[in-house]
C-alpha cells in the first residue's frame, strides 16, 4: 500500500501538472485571442461602399464647423459633440471617405482596451480575455466602426462612464466625481437617447439613497449630484432641443410595436440579416442569459456553476440600467410615436457584452474558449457579408452618370434622401437639385419634413425643374418610391418629366436585394 508521505508526493505532482496544464492552456487563451483582435481591427478599418445618406449628412454639417453647427443641427434633430469631433477631425486627418470612417474605427479600438481595463477590477484573467474576444468580434461594433455616425463614441463614453462612476464609487473624491458630470454631459452631447440611460442612472442611485444603508446612501447621493450636475450642463442647447422636438423628429419612420424592437436590436447585435447574424444573435442571448443568471459556487473539493443571480454585483446593475434605457426609450417612441432604430441598442450594448463575456467564462476553459472561437467565426461571416453589401446605390448611378453624362447636365433626387450621398459623389461637375425643395441636396432639411412633403405637387416641381435645367443638355432623374411622406410622387415626378420630354431612357433599376438604400436612374432628353 502507499504510504501517506508517497500519497502527499502524488498530489503535488498531479497539483503542479494541473497547474502547468492550466497556465498552458492560459497562453493558448492569449494567442487565441489576440488573433481574434487583430483580424477584427483589421475590419474595423475596412468599409468599400460609399457614403449612405447618414454617412452624407455626418459630412456635410461636420463641413460647417462651429459657426454654422447650430443652425445645421436645427434642421437636422441631434445633439452637436460627435459633429465637432467630426470636424476637427477632417482637418487633422482629411476628408476622405477613408478618414472620415477611420474616426469612428479609432474609437472602436480605443473601447477593446478600456473594457479590459475595466473588467479587470471585477474578475480573473481569463474573464478578460474573454470580454475583449466578444468586443473585438461583435458585428454590431464592427459595423458602426466603419460608419461616420456617433455610435462608435457612444460605445467608447457609455464604458468611460462605466470606468468612472466605479471609480467614484470606490472613491467619491472631487476630481472623480467632476470626472462623472463630464462623462455624463458628454453622453447627452452625443445622443439624445442619452437622456433615458442618465435618467435610468439617476433612478437607480435614488433607489440607493431611500434603500440602502449609511454608506450606500453617502456613495449613492454623491454620485447622484455628480450626475445631475453633468446632466445640469445640458441647459444651455435645451432651446434647441426643444425647437427639434417640435420641427424634426423621425419623419421618416413610424414607432414599432415592442416586438419589433427586440428583433431590430437582436438584428442590429448579429450584424444584419441573413443566417450567421440570426446564429450571433442566439449565441448572444444565450451565453448574456448564462452570464446573468448563474454563478460559481464551491462545493465540497471542486468548483461549479449553479442557476441563479450572478455574483458579479457591477453586471447586475449595468444590465439593469441598459435594459432601463431602452424601455424608457420605447415607452416615449410609442407615446409620441417616434422611430425606434436596431442601432439604438447601443444603450445596452455594453452590459450585454460584458454578460457574453462572464456567461464563457462560467464554462469550462477549454469549452468556452472554443465557443469564443466559433462565436468570432460566425461573427466574421456575418461582418464580412454586410461589408461587402453596398450600403447605397448611389455609387452605381453615380458611375453611369459621370460616364454617359456631360458636364453641365441637370441630376434631380427623388425623394432628397437620395441626394446627399450623390452629391458628394458627383461634386459640382453636375448641377443638382433635391426634390421638393430643389436645393443642391448636400443634407436633408428634417425641419417640418412631413408637412412640406405632403403638400408638393410632383407637376408644379416638374415645372420649377424644366425652368431651371438647360434644355439642350440631358435631364437626369435619381428616384425610387417608398419613402415616408412621399407616397407615390417620386413615380407621377418620373411620369411628368417624361411627357415633357421627346426620349426617356432607364440606365439603371433600383435594387433592394443588394443595396440599403436602392433607386433607379432615367435620363430624358429633347
Amino acid at each position: 500500500m502507499m504510504s501517506m508521505r508517497q500519497m502527499k508526493y502524488h498530489k503535488s505532482m498531479n497539483s503542479e501538472a494541473t497547474k502547468k496544464s492550466r497556465d498552458s492552456l492560459y497562453y493558448v487563451a492569449v494567442s487565441v485571442t489576440a488573433g481574434i483582435v487583430l483580424l477584427n481591427v483589421f475590419l474595423r478599418f475596412f468599409a468599400g461602399s460609399p457614403f449612405w445618406l447618414d454617412e452624407a449628412i455626418s459630412s456635410s454639417i461636420a463641413e460647417k464647423g462651429p459657426g454654422g453647427l447650430v443652425d445645421a443641427l436645427r434642421h437636422d434633430g441631434h445633439p452637436p459633440l460627435y459633429y465637432l469631433l467630426l470636424h476637427w477631425w477632417s482637418i487633422i486627418v482629411g476628408d476622405s471617405d477613408f478618414a472620415l470612417r477611420a474616426m469612428s474605427g479609432v474609437f472602436s479600438v480605443s473601447s477593446l482596451f478600456l473594457i479590459y481595463w475595466f473588467t479587470k477590477r471585477f474578475t480573473d484573467k481569463w474573464s478578460r480575455l474573454l470580454v475583449v474576444g466578444v468586443l473585438a468580434s461583435s458585428p454590431f461594433a464592427i459595423r458602426y466602426a466603419t460608419e461616420v455616425r456617433m455610435y462608435s463614441l457612444l460605445v467608447l463614453l457609455i464604458l468611460i462612464a462605466h470606468l468612472l462612476i466605479d471609480k467614484a464609487w470606490r472613491e467619491s473624491t472631487p476630481r472623480r466625481l467632476f470626472a462623472v458630470s463630464c462623462v455624463t454631459s458628454a453622453l447627452l452631447y452625443t445622443h439624445y437617447w442619452s437622456l433615458f440611460l442618465v435618467l435610468s442612472l439617476c433612478l437607480v442611485l435614488l433607489i440607493g439613497v431611500l434603500r440602502g444603508k449609511d454608506v450606500i446612501v453617502q456613495k449613492s447621493k454623491k454620485l447622484l449630484v455628480a450626475v445631475i450636475v453633468g446632466a445640469a450642463s445640458f441647459l444651455p442647447w435645451l432651446p434647441v432641443f426643444m425647437e427639434q422636438l417640435a420641427h424634426t423628429g423621425t419623419p421618416w419612420s413610424d414607432a414599432p410595436r415592442p416586438t419589433v424592437v427586440l428583433a431590430l436590436a437582436l438584428e442590429s447585435y448579429g450584424g444584419g440579416r441573413g443566417s450567421e447574424a440570426l446564429l450571433v444573435a442566439i449565441a448572444v442571448v444565450a451565453l448574456a442569459t448564462l452570464g446573468l443568471f448563474s454563478r460559481k459556487q464551491r462545493l465540497e473539493e471542486e468548483s461549479v456553476v449553479v442557476l441563479g443571480q450572478t455574483h458579479h454585483e457591477f453586471l447586475k446593475i449595468s444590465a439593469a440600467i441598459g435594459v432601463l434605457a431602452i424601455i424608457l426609450g420605447v415607452l416615449v417612441s410609442l407615446i409620441f410615436d417616434s422611430a425606434f432604430q436596431g442601432r439604438y441598442g447601443v444603450f445596452a450594448f455594453i452590459p450585454l457584452v460584458l454578460a457574453v463575456g462572464v456567461g464563457l467564462s462560467q464554462l469550462p476553459h477549454r469549452t468556452g474558449i472554443v465557443l469564443l472561437v466559433v462565436l468570432s467565426l460566425i461573427s466574421v461571416v456575418s461582418v464580412a457579408r454586410e461589408l461587402s453589401r453596398d450600403r447605397s446605390q448611389i455609387g452605381e448611378i453615380a458611375a453611369s452618370i459621370e460616364k454617359n453624362g456631360v458636364a453641365g447636365d441637370s441630376v434631380v433626387f427623388c425623394p432628397d434622401q437620395l441626394a446627399p450621398a450623390a452629391h458628394r459623389v458627383l461634386g459640382n461637375e453636375f448641377n443638382l437639385y433635391a426634390y421638393p425643395t430643389l436645393d443642391s441636396g448636400d443634407t436633408v432639411d428634417w425641419y417640418d419634413y412631413e408637412l412640406r412633403n405632403t403638400n408638393s405637387d410632383p407637376s408644379e416641381v416638374a415645372e420649377r425643374i424644366l425652368s431651371l435645367h438647360i434644355s439642350e443638355q440631358s435631364l437626369w432623374l435619381v428616384w425610387v418610391d417608398g419613402y415616408k411622406t412621399f407616397g407615390s410622387q417620386c413615380g407621377e415626378l418620373e411620369r411628368v418629366l417624361a411627357a415633357f420630354s421627346s426620349s426617356s431612357k432607364v440606365f439603371v433599376g433600383a435594387n433592394g436585394d443588394d443595396f440599403y438604400n436602392s433607386a433607379n436612374l432615367t435620363r430624358f432628353t429633347k
